[in-house]
């Protein structure tokens, strides 16, 4: 009767370790593939912020050309380039 007793002991053991292996094998095959699924949102996202950065950065380069800031203040302001000998003070400095 003890050696049943045993044998059952040593099944329940050999269950349990083999339900714990399993159980750890799934999981860290799952996270890897978290990480996997969240590695290629990453990159994605760093794909976009790439190319929102290169819109911005050609945008800024556009408003910062000084041909057209010359054409504004000219045209749609009415400034003037001053005329020879023309002396213009600036208040405030």
């Amino acid at each position: 009767m003890k050696k049943k007793s045993n044998y059952g002991k040593l099944i329940a053991l050999t269950a349990f370790v083999l339900f714990t292996l399993l159980f750890t094998y799934s999981s860290l095959n799952l996270r890897n593939t978290d990480y996997g699924y969240e590695k290629q949102r990453l990159k994605n996202r760093k794909k976009e912020l790439k190319e929102t950065i290169d819109l911005l950065s050609a945008k800024k380069a556009i408003l910062l050309d000084l041909g057209r800031v010359e054409r504004i203040v000219v045209q749609k302001l009415g400034y003037d380039y001053p005329k020879k000998g023309q002396i213009i003070k600036i208040y405030g400095e």
